[in-house]
């Protein structure tokens, strides 16, 4: 398979995304780390920060920053863990959810934009192939050279 098409895509795809995020925040004191850690918090409630690293790959003083402003702004909230006090589980809270559910909408018009000429089977399909393929990218080995 030719990377050139999936690269692009991607990028595009990406991209789009970010210009979204973008005029989403204006006027706000969020970025889009911040507003991604959200996105992460509203899907895996009771996560910690080393999940969010994971699925991120940010650096863990990148989660640890964007927390601190996050509770400050009151729309996450950090509790000990029960099972392990050194880490801290991280909650949205409702202002957190309703941003959230603010910034998905307008996701939701770019993406009617953007799937408008693939039938729901084929939006299906695409969704079934990206999700195997998804799985696959923690699997690459990166070469050391």
């Amino acid at each position: 398979m030719d990377d050139y098409n999936l690269i692009g895509f991607a990028v595009r795809f990406i991209m789009q995304k970010k210009r979204i995020i973008r005029q989403y925040l204006k006027g706000t004191d969020m970025n889009m780390v911040d507003s991604m850690v959200m996105m992460i918090v509203n899907r895996h409630p009771n996560c910690n920060q080393e999940t969010i690293g994971e699925i991120t790959l940010f650096d863990g003083a990148i989660i640890a920053r964007s927390l601190k402003k996050l509770e400050k702004m009151d729309f996450v909230v950090r509790e000990v863990d029960p099972d392990n006090r050194r880490k801290k589980i991280v909650q949205i809270t409702s202002a957190g959810a309703e941003f959230v559910k603010r910034l998905r909408s307008d996701f939701k018009d770019a993406n009617d934009e953007i799937y408008s000429n693939l039938t729901d089977e084929e939006l299906s399909q695409l969704e079934h192939i990206l999700t195997k393929v998804y799985a696959n990218i923690d699997g690459v080995q990166i070469p050391n050279k």
